[in-house]
């Protein structure tokens, strides 16, 4: 379970690959960033956004790669991952995803183009008895729960439209990676992916953010 003693925006490192590492290795955790094609928001369709997540920590992807912690923004994802296998080589499972998942985006972008609607989050909720809300918060407060799209006011939430999915590439041919290389390094990669969101003005809560995970 992630300690958040730096909080509020913990440092990121700017390095990138290092020189001659295999990864392949289950015990040496990278910090993987993947963005968008052209960084369009395309994560702001919650159907998508969610179905992506859903790939990402699906059983038969959770049986090659060791995810540690995520969170999906609107144009990029963040996760801190490994292969299980040192038969594995994390590049090609994080292929093998990047593949999926854009076949999961034209399904999406068809569906987006002929109905010319959008699933975004909602704009207006109503509140909950305080009482109700008890055994929630406290499941939030220790990541031991998410809450889902549909029941959190996400502010300044881009307004992705359909035309936004006429792009036959979802990711970026290059993505960010950076090797974990010690216990300080771990918390503040940890750190940032808790407060992404809260960086960008979704949430004002970091558990509060519906993409936002750690597991193990």
């Amino acid at each position: 379970m992630p300690q958040f003693q730096n909080f509020p925006y913990p440092r990121r490192y700017n390095s990138l690959r290092l020189t001659g590492y295999g990864y392949n290795s289950p015990y040496d955790l990278c910090a993987i960033t993947m963005s968008t094609h052209l960084r369009v928001p395309v994560f702001a369709d919650t159907r998508l956004a969610k179905s992506v997540l859903s790939s990402l920590l699906s059983d038969q992807n959770l049986s090659r790669m060791r995810v540690k912690a995520y969170t999906l923004m609107p144009d990029h994802l963040h996760f801190l991952a490994t292969v299980r296998n040192p038969a594995s080589h994390l590049p090609s499972l994080i292929g093998s995803f990047e593949s999926y998942t854009t076949q999961l985006y034209w399904k999406r972008s068809n569906e987006i183009v002929k109905s010319q609607e959008v699933c975004l989050p909602p704009s207006r909720l109503e509140k909950i008895d305080r009482m109700e809300a008890r055994p929630i918060l406290a499941a939030l407060r220790d990541w031991r729960a998410n809450l889902r799209p549909e029941v959190v006011e996400l502010k300044s939430w881009p307004r992705v439209r359909p035309q936004h999915f006429l792009r036959k590439r979802l990711w970026q041919r290059e993505y960010y990676d950076h090797v974990i290389r010690n216990d300080q390094d771990l918390r503040e990669n940890l750190n940032y992916i808790a407060m992404n969101a809260v960086k960008a003005g979704y949430v004002s809560c970091a558990q509060f953010y519906p993409y936002t995970g750690f597991l193990e």
